[in-house]
């Protein structure tokens, strides 16, 4: 860099990288609440039972996040329950 080139200063900071999990839209906020991910991981995970074919495990977790989640959890956790029958 030569002497007469000015300095350029740009503060990257403020900018985040974080982008979430693919094919995840949280409510507004709900993403920083421990409790929120806790309940939402007991989703996917049901998911995976449901996709094994072990619906007694899925409907246990189910159970827990219509006990535990936010509207939304528990819409989804009941509509899951619905179809497994």
């Amino acid at each position: 860099m030569d002497s007469t080139s000015p300095s350029v200063s740009v503060d990257l900071s403020e900018i985040s990288l974080d982008l979430g999990m693919p094919g995840e839209a949280p409510a507004a906020g709900a993403s920083a609440d421990p409790k929120w991910q806790e309940v939402a991981t007991k989703l996917d995970l049901a998911k995976a039972y449901e996709e094994m074919g072990d619906k007694d495990g899925a409907r246990e977790l189910l159970n827990e996040v219509v006990r535990e989640g936010d509207a939304a959890q528990q819409g989804q956790a009941n509509q899951m329950l619905a179809r497994l029958g």
